[in-house]
């Protein structure tokens, strides 16, 4: 594996631990942001829409009840017709009651038409008989109000007013019934009067409160009976479990409380379930994908610049290398030249630097030592092949001698073998001295020899160490460089914390003045509306007591009844508004106080959080630092190691193979020794020769 690949390897390998590092965790946090704020959002709208449900619920109860307890309505069993044994159907019709029917029925006729959400106004006495605000009303054959669920539920419950389980009126209308027990002064139980309120205005209210693209509320009976449904209105009036098997809407009766994701004919959406103190359901439904677009925008904004950076540190990368890579290029093309014995290495020193120029001075140093090795071991051959030389001069001296002393043998053996005497001495004195050169020359043979040897064995242990300081030192690099990017990215994000955490302080600083002024205001609003409240409630009373005396005072208080009619109509206009107004102030002061807690919670957490910030920015800071020194020098020690340690096995071959060479020139030269060791042999016994000659 090449220096350039290992330095991209180590960047791509820094990019992806950070990556993996970093975006799982940024997008858990956002995904997490968004859904926090989704579920505060969800909280302030449902408990907004809890309070209008139960102040509509509320307003028609009080309505109810004030109907209920007037004496002259509870106690008209008997006053109006009975349909339990009709055997068709009949109509109820107004102008056909008896003149104290018809009193007693007004202030059926004027509640009802005092609202537009109110349906129908009724009365079921115990012995069956029926009155109603409806006039000309058919009324099925055989119907006893005794019978009726929203009569024998509220006969049943311990609970004087309350709500009935929606159902179809004989208008044909899906309505919620609002019911409330009658008693008479002595306190008989006279019977049941109830409201039927119309869900058209609710179901408006609620298509009205639609959020983003997706987002609607829904609002279920506790029989599982959908009574708003403004996106699919053709489930309205269906039961949960019965007429539908959505495994979604299923799941979310199910809870009382919460939130939840599910799916919902086909989409995928997160609710939110509230139920009402009536024991209503109301879920806030929003499709995931709109929930969490700002955050998958955002999330994949960040890949993008990721990647980014990716391809900008991969450019740094190979530029770093490459810087590297040229110069050691060049030290083992030379290095490779020394190998095939061209010991001429010419390189400038500039383009070196740093353990790289430690590296070309140690190439140079070494091409030195080799050039003067090898110039040595020349210079003893060829004393070695001089030597030979004349020793092989003085063999055919010799032989030139040998054949004079035959010559002198036929002429005259005296005189050959003074001649041959001399010849002798001079082959023996020659033969010593060539003796003596080469057994010096033979020293200094196996002397280099030894020493190229022990040059061999140097640079074995000096390869294996670089090899391992090389290793070593990559490693080092590795963990320095993460070390070093690592401590890079905690310092920026302890600086972006420590922003975030300043502006947090005084964002959370400012939201806790205005939520103690928002606070005090909304106790002086409350404590106006009290005062409306109660203002209401008598105007309301008293204009209802006006209308019974009126209605009972016949034509002469007909013109003080219309003026009663419209005082309380503007008085329950009013307590219903003041209701409304009244459970939002409270809402707001129950979220301003959890909201002031928390606040105050906050600011506390912020400083403490700032401190350890900063303690971690300094530390951090000082851990760049000493990484960036760390990484430059391990770095550079591990590319050069990685380089001398090629350079040097290439180095040991070149010395191997001149040690080779030294060790055959040292067989050589014990050769020659033991040659001219044998003509020495020869010369003595050549003197003896003469010796014989001249005796004879």
């Amino acid at each position: 594996m090449t220096i350039r690949l290992r330095v991209i390897l180590g960047f791509l390998l820094t990019i992806a631990v950070m990556a993996a590092g970093t975006l799982p965790f940024m997008v858990k946090t956002m995904r997490d942001n968004a859904e926090e704020s989704y579920l505060a959002n969800a909280s302030t709208q449902l408990q907004l829409m809890s309070n209008y449900v139960e102040a509509f619920i509320s307003g028609a109860e009080r309505d109810v009840a004030l109907l209920a307890q007037e004496p002259y309505i509870a106690e008209a069993v008997g006053l109006f017709p009975n349909f339990s044994n009709s055997k068709e159907a009949e109509v109820f019709s107004r102008a056909d009651l008896s003149v104290d029917a018809f009193k007693t029925v007004q202030p059926l006729v004027r509640l009802d038409e005092g609202s537009e959400d109110y349906v129908e106004a009724y009365a079921g006495y115990t012995d069956g008989s029926y009155a109603t605000s409806a006039d000309n009303t058919k009324v099925p054959a055989g119907y006893n109000t005794s019978k009726r669920p929203w009569y024998t539920q509220r006969a049943a419950s311990s609970q004087k007013v309350g709500l009935a389980d929606s159902y179809l009126s004989i208008t044909g209308e899906l309505v919620v019934a609002i019911t409330h027990k009658m008693f008479s002064r002595k306190g008989d139980f006279t019977g049941v009067l109830g409201i039927d309120v119309s869900l058209n205005g609710l179901s408006q209210r609620f298509a009205d409160l639609n959020f983003g693209k997706t987002g609607y509320f829904m609002l279920l009976e506790n029989t599982g009976r959908i009574l708003c449904n403004p996106r699919y209105k053709d489930l309205t009036g269906k039961i949960i479990g019965k007429d539908l098997q959505d495994p979604g809407l299923v799941k979310l009766f199910g809870m009382k409380d919460g939130s939840a994701s599910t799916v919902i004919n086909g989409q995928e959406v997160r609710a939110s379930v509230r139920t009402t103190p009536h024991g209503w359901k109301i879920l806030m439904l929003q499709n995931e994908g709109e929930i969490f677009a700002a955050t998958n925008s955002a999330i994949h904004a960040s890949i993008v610049i990721t990647a980014s950076v990716a391809l900008l540190m991969l450019i740094i990368a190979w530029a770093i290398a490459r810087s590297i890579n040229k110069p050691l290029s060049l030290l083992v093309k030379e290095a490779d030249k020394v190998a095939t014995g061209d010991l001429d290495v010419n390189l400038d020193a500039r383009l070196f630097y740093g353990e790289l120029a430690e590296l070309h001075a140690a190439l140079l140093n070494m091409v030195t030592n080799l050039q003067d090795m090898i110039t040595t071991s020349r210079q003893q051959g060829e004393e070695a092949h001089r030597q030979a030389a004349l020793a092989k001069e003085a063999t055919a001296q010799a032989e030139e001698a040998r054949k004079q002393a035959e010559n002198a043998r036929r002429e005259g053996m005296l005189s050959a073998a003074q001649q041959l005497e001399e010849v002798v001495k001079i082959i023996a004195s020659a033969s010593n001295e060539l003796e003596a050169h080469i057994g010096q020359a033979n020293h200094l043979s196996g002397e280099s020899a030894l020493r190229l040897g022990d040059a061999a064995t140097a640079m074995n242990q000096m390869n294996a160490t670089v090899r391992e300081v090389a290793s070593n030192a990559s490693s080092a690099s590795g963990m320095s460089d993460q070390t070093r990017a690592n401590a890079e990215n905690g310092e920026k994000i302890v600086q972006q914390a420590l922003e975030s955490i300043d502006r947090v302080h005084t964002v959370s600083q400012a939201l806790k003045d205005d939520m103690g002024t928002l606070n005090d205001h909304a106790q002086a609003i409350n404590r106006i509306m009290n005062v409306i409240s109660d203002i209401a409630d008598q105007t309301n009373l008293l204009a209802l007591n006006a209308a019974i005396e009126a209605a009972r005072a016949g034509e002469a208080g007909r013109g003080f009844a219309v003026v009663a009619d419209e005082v309380r109509k503007l008085a329950e206009k009013t307590m219903a508004s003041t209701n409304d107004v009244g459970n939002a102030i409270a809402a707001i002061q129950q979220s301003t106080a959890k909201s002031v807690g928390s606040v105050e919670n906050a600011l506390e957490q912020v400083k403490t959080a700032t401190e350890f910030a900063n303690r971690s920015g300094e530390a951090l800071r000082e851990i760049v630092n000493n990484a960036l020194s760390t990484a430059d020098q391990v770095r550079a020690i591990a590319t050069a190691s990685e380089e001398q340690s090629a350079t040097s096995e290439e180095i040991n071959r070149s010395i191997v193979d001149v040690n080779d060479r030294a060790e055959q020139t040292v067989h050589a030269m014990n050769a020659a020794s033991s040659a001219v060791t044998d003509l020495a042999e020869q010369t003595k016994s050549l003197g003896n020769l003469v010796a014989d000659m001249k005796r004879s």
